[in-house]
């Protein structure tokens, strides 16, 4: 299997991943009466997660490109 092709699963599987356990969390903060101390930022929590997830993937696709170039 071409690192590529290898590497784009694994960001398909990272994204599936990280929408079932914020989808989770969110369905369980839902369920306090007071969500705003039980889940406070969970929006930025998890916008910064997704953030780093897309940021070391490109980041090893860049580099896996790169290096199959020399």
């Amino acid at each position: 299997m071409a690192k590529e092709k290898f590497l784009l699963y694994m960001l398909a599987g990272i994204f599936s991943f990280q929408a079932v356990i914020f989808g989770a969390g969110l369905y369980f903060c839902t369920q306090s009466k007071n969500v705003t101390e039980v889940c406070p930022n969970i929006g930025q929590r998890y916008e910064q997660t997704f953030n780093v997830m897309v940021a070391t993937t490109l980041a090893l696709l860049t580099g896996t490109a790169l290096s199959t170039k020399e």
